[in-house]
């Protein structure tokens, strides 16, 4: 009898916890400074879900350290679901590997919540470029020594070359860059031959005339460049390095909570609206479950380990 009770009980308070949640604000910090492509995803969001919960959902930014500030803040908070944060796969993936000691353990400390979207990248050259396509970038790498442009070393665009370097057998001199701007600037000016950016940064230089596109990193034609063609259907079949952006928690929050969030997050990211404004961002939204995003974390390491050994990476 007692265990009947008890179960009961137990249930009518799992359902008067998952409808009472969120009683108060909810934060999600992010890692970047505002007005990049995450932090204005994290706002769109945060609007979304301050009207279909009707309490107000913060963006907290946490720039610094390559995520490894935000991390730490995520990390120490309490774990009741009121503060969560946009991770992005570097910070899960890469800085373990390049970093000597990381003030928290990225693994242990914080809990996957959802993949919210992946973020594509593009291969561009300058308009008067003679390459014409992936595969004049293939031909002439055997030829000579090329250059190609992007973030620093052993940031997610440094780490998808070298996979696309190895899948399609292309060498070249990998030049690294603190913004986009000047990798752009420096492609235009014949310094570079190539260069590996986000479809975001390079919209305006696109629209422009300034730059061509050569190929994209996603598995399908990305919808807001639909006439550039995908690495696969360039000559590397089912090959689509996509950096993936998370939604984590401290670890220990309760699953009623977590399923409260992702459904809630799993709506959002379905709006016609929503996904054109990600669309401008550069973003294909996906909506994992946190399983999911569990294995992708797994799987992302796996892969990056290695590479980060052969590449020698250290950072700070």
């Amino acid at each position: 009898m007692f265990g009947k009770f008890l179960c009961c009980a137990m249930l009518v308070w799992s359902a008067s916890s998952w409808a009472a949640f969120p009683e108060k604000p909810v934060r999600i910090y992010v890692p970047n400074q505002p007005g990049g492509p995450v932090d204005v995803m994290a706002r769109v969001l945060a609007e979304r879900l301050s009207a279909k919960w009707g309490q107000s959902v913060v963006v907290d930014n946490k720039p610094g350290a390559s995520g490894i500030v935000m991390g730490q803040a995520l990390a120490k908070s309490a774990p009741d679901g009121y503060t969560l944060g946009m991770v992005v796969e570097s910070a899960m993936a890469i800085m373990p590997f390049t970093v000597e000691k990381l003030p928290y353990d990225p693994m242990k400390d914080l809990q996957p919540m959802m993949v919210v979207a992946r973020t594509p990248f593009l291969y561009v050259v300058a308009a008067d470029s003679p390459l014409r396509s992936w595969q004049d970038l293939v031909d002439q790498s055997k030829k000579r020594e090329l250059k190609i442009g992007s973030w620093g070393i052993g940031t997610a665009f440094h780490m998808v070359w070298e996979l696309t370097a190895r899948r399609a057998g292309i060498r070249a001199q990998y030049v690294p860059s603190p913004t986009s701007t000047k990798t752009q600037t420096d492609l235009i000016g014949g310094i570079l031959d190539v260069a590996l950016d986000a479809p975001s940064s390079a919209r305006g230089l696109l629209d422009g005339g300034r730059l061509r596109p050569l190929a994209i990193t996603s598995p399908q034609r990305f919808s807001g460049l639909p006439e550039t063609p995908t690495l696969s259907e360039s000559g590397l079949a089912g090959f689509a390095p996509q950096p993936w952006i998370g939604l984590m928690s401290p670890t220990g929050v309760l699953q009623e909570r977590v399923q409260v969030i992702h459904q809630a997050i799993s709506e959002v990211l379905q709006e016609p609206d929503v996904v054109r404004r990600m669309e401008t961002l550069g973003m294909i939204p996906i909506a994992s479950t946190p399983q999911e995003h569990a294995a992708t974390i797994e799987r992302s390491r796996k892969e990056m380990a290695p590479l980060i050994k052969e590449l020698g990476i250290r950072l700070q």
